[in-house]
């Protein structure tokens, strides 16, 4: 022992004085075949190398290099010579930094420090996972038949799922996998040029996304500012309400630039037990159904209309996930549902609240969702237009089980696609023709529930909905998605659709004022939103950010599933260990070093 010690000294002593070097990793996509990508400092160019393995990642170590070291990428021809090169200097994220995050050529900031939202209830966090980190805009490479792809930008319809390999880059980790499937996604954004889209990852063969393998990208075509869809999520965190969570991303099809993405979890089976269920895999899953509203005559009102699924339209009120229903009658428990909405009296039932909260609905969580709604401006969900949630029996909740409301789809909001120009109270904000029953009978004729309601709407405000709770997140998400969406905006896309012509001037403005399409601002509908409900329930709003309820902690690294293979072929390197393979030597002793030293 005291010989392997002697040596490990050794080992570790040339560890130390070849790591005078910094390891560099830069995400690229040069712009001839012929071009590649190298890291300036003072002037000297050091190429860097990509490999199928890493691609569009060019790594590789430059000696002499230390954490102080400052430097620049360039991209570079055949020759060597630079024939672009950024125009900003950077230094390492870390002063004991031994290597880059992987870095986006000509993105001068990879990590964002966002401000904090304050907390007005208790937050409700998925399980762990690797991704969704909404400080950072990551990567995804994908490869496919380029005939395949051609002919789903050509008819977004298409209902052939094409297989791709997909290719994930953050600030510090490249994720592998082969043989996902890839198809356009959503209904009305099908009508835009700019395409929304979504991956599967087929658990059955092992194919794994770090506990998420249903992912939408989310085009945000109809919003200017990109970001109101996250503020939305942001807010549903901030009050306690189980959701979808979604970080920005840059989407490349065979090296060619798709665009700027909010990725969001699609609201699967997979999420019940990931997000409403924080990772229990031993949670008992009940019935799941998806809410739409195909027309201003089909709507999702959860009007009871028979005792049969055949009353109701399977496109308006979709099963996805059984729970304890049948096939041949999916939506059993959701048709009693309606049944005890037909039948409760608002004024007349003489525990209106445990009528709802005792068995049959989260009644907590409706009414927060139901604040969001109002508050956000949310015209096409459920209290305006009946559609775009989701209602899970969640078996958990209560002695008997519970009706939990999960929301979706939110970038129709803050003024985009809101049917007048002037807010209005909640009260007046609808006429409920045709009728939204759990709106109309729970929250403006019930007298209880409507307390709730309004003590819901004054804690919000109060606490998360103001501009000091939101106006320094909402700079900081401007600042960071500023390049990208200017990069956005000069992509030559091809397909068919409406092309909103939306520039990145009206990115900037329309977080002040009205742009085209908008009937509001953003941050004018906050301001204006939040001192009409203070003004309305008589109340002052501060200019504190201090949490109501103190943040409970994020969930930490367990069972994710990072490491898996299988046949879905997935693979992870860290940056770390990606520059083992360009070049001295060096890094491998020190490697050797660490595996040593964990064996004693």
């Amino acid at each position: 022992m005291v010989r392997i010690v002697a040596g490990l000294a050794g080992l570790a002593t040339l560890a130390s004085v070849s790591m005078a070097q910094i390891a560099f990793n830069v995400v690229g996509y040069p712009s001839a075949t012929t071009n590649s990508f190298g890291v300036s400092i003072n002037g000297q160019i050091t190429k860097l190398v990509a490999n199928e393995t890493t691609f569009p990642v060019w790594t590789g170590v430059v000696p002499g290099t230390t954490s102080a070291v400052q430097y620049q990428y360039v991209e570079i021809d055949a020759t060597g010579a630079a024939v672009k090169t950024e125009n900003f200097t950077r230094t390492l994220p870390k002063a004991n930094s031994t290597h880059t995050y992987n870095e986006f050529f000509q993105r001068q900031v990879t990590k964002w420090e966002l401000p904090h939202i304050p907390y007005t209830y208790l937050a409700t966090w998925p399980s762990y996972t690797k991704v969704f980190n909404d400080d950072e805009i990551a990567t995804i490479h994908v490869t496919a038949d380029p005939s395949q792809i051609a002919a789903l930008n050509a008819n977004p319809n298409l209902a052939t799922d094409i297989k791709v390999d997909f290719r994930w880059i953050d600030h510090h980790m490249i994720y592998d996998q082969k043989n996902i499937t890839f198809k356009t996604s959503g209904k009305s954004s099908k009508d835009y040029q700019k395409q929304a889209y979504k991956f599967s990852f087929d658990t059955d063969y092992n194919q794994t996304f770090f506990s998420r393998p249903n992912l939408k990208l989310r085009s945000e075509a109809t919003d200017p500012t990109v970001m109101r869809e996250k503020i939305y999520i942001d807010m549903l965190n901030a009050v306690g309400v189980p959701t979808q969570q979604g970080a920005y991303v840059r989407l490349f099809v065979n090296n060619n630039p798709f665009g700027l993405y909010l990725m969001v979890d699609d609201i699967k089976k997979s999420f019940i037990k990931q997000t409403v269920y924080g990772g229990n895999p031993n949670a008992a899953i009940g019935s799941l159904v998806q809410m739409n509203a195909p027309s201003l005559t089909d709507q999702a009102d959860l009007v009871y209309k028979g005792a049969t699924n055949t009353s109701y339209n399977p496109d308006t009120y979709t099963d996805v996930v059984l729970g304890n229903n049948t096939a041949a009658a999916p939506l059993t428990q959701l048709i009693q549902f309606m049944l005890d909405l037909q039948n409760f009296d608002p004024v007349n039932t003489t525990d209106p609240i445990g009528y709802w909260n005792n068995t049959r609905l989260d009644l907590d969580g409706f009414l927060r969702n139901m604040a969001c709604e109002y508050l956000m401006g949310s015209f096409d969900a459920y209290w305006m237009s009946a559609s775009n949630y989701f209602l899970y029996f969640n078996p958990s909740l209560g002695t008997s089980g519970k009706w939990q409301w999960l929301p979706t789809d939110f970038d129709g909001t803050f003024g985009n696609g809101f049917p007048v120009s002037t807010l209005s109270s909640y009260e007046t904000l609808y006429n409920f023709q045709p009728d939204h029953p759990l709106v109309s009978k729970l929250i403006i004729k019930n007298t209880a529930i409507n307390g709730l309601f309004q003590q819901i709407l004054t804690e919000i405000v109060g606490t998360s909905f103001k501009p000091a709770g939101l106006f320094p997140r909402i700079a900081t998400y401007n600042q960071m998605l500023s390049a990208d969406y200017l990069w956005d905006t000069q992509i030559n896309r091809t397909g068919p659709g409406l092309v909103t012509g939306y520039t990145w001037a009206d990115f900037n403005n329309n977080l002040d004022n009205i742009t085209k399409d908008m009937q509001y601002s953003v941050r004018g509908w906050i301001h204006d939103m939040s001192q009409l409900v203070a003004t309305q329930l008589n109340f002052t709003i501060n200019n504190s950010t201090t949490d109501r309820v103190p943040p409970p902690p994020k969930p930490t690294k367990g069972g994710d599933d990072d490491v898996k293979g299988g046949k879905g072929g997935g693979k992870k390197n860290s940056a770390l260990a990606l520059n083992a393979a360009s070049a001295s030597g060096f890094l491998t002793v020190f490697v050797l070093v660490g595996s040593m030293i964990a064996m004693l």
